[in-house]
């Protein structure tokens, strides 16, 4: 008598995946499917809701000035420090500090940079304490209008506040690290940097 032989075995017996399949338990071969599906599950939410990449996450809180070689500028001049802030949304706001108040007429370029690469001159404005702002970026050195979001004054006899709206400057979805320059005429550039 010839034995016949089943579709669905081989010669040598099931020792695949099918053979190591039907070894697993029933309750377990439920569950391990189910597991795997609600793995993808979780994974696939997890990119679609998680959130986009903090552009400020490497805001310092302070920049650091060095006086760079040349004469050093005098202490009205000279730059004590460089508060940096967040306030909302894409604005950048910078408050420069000086060892002491400013002298009436003293003319000073501040030019600011994000990852190396400038973006914003801003300029003492004669008669007044606001600055002027212009985007470096765009040929010819657009003035930017000073509003909501964007304004730069002497707002102290010893400080400067810049508020800087970045997408009038194109920058929108760059990680944000400032740095400043600050130069006076005849005098050593001062650097600043997080």
């Amino acid at each position: 008598m010839v034995d016949e032989i089943e579709p669905h075995s081989s010669p040598g017996g099931d020792h695949g995946l099918r053979g190591c399949w039907a070894r697993i338990p029933p309750g377990a071969r439920l569950v391990i499917p189910i597991a795997l599906l609600l793995a993808v599950v979780v994974v696939s939410f997890y990119n679609w809701v998680r959130p986009a990449r903090d552009d400020w996450s490497r805001l310092p809180s302070r920049l650091v000035c060095q006086v760079q070689s040349g004469p050093a500028p005098p202490p009205s001049l000279t730059v004590a420090s460089v508060d940096v802030a967040h306030p909302r949304g894409n604005v950048l706001a910078l408050t420069v500090h000086f060892v002491e108040p400013l002298a009436p007429g003293d003319q000073l370029v501040y030019s600011l940079a994000n990852n190396g690469l400038p973006f914003a001159a801003l300029t003492h404005q004669q008669g007044g304490n606001d600055l002027a702002i212009r985007n470096v970026r765009q040929p010819g050195g657009a003035d930017i209008r000073s509003g909501k979001g964007t304004s730069a004054a002497l707002t102290q006899p010893d400080a400067v506040e810049m508020v800087l709206d970045l997408t009038k400057f194109g920058i929108e979805q760059e990680l944000v690290s400032p740095a400043l320059t600050v130069s006076s005429s005849g005098y050593a550039m001062q650097i600043c940097h997080g």
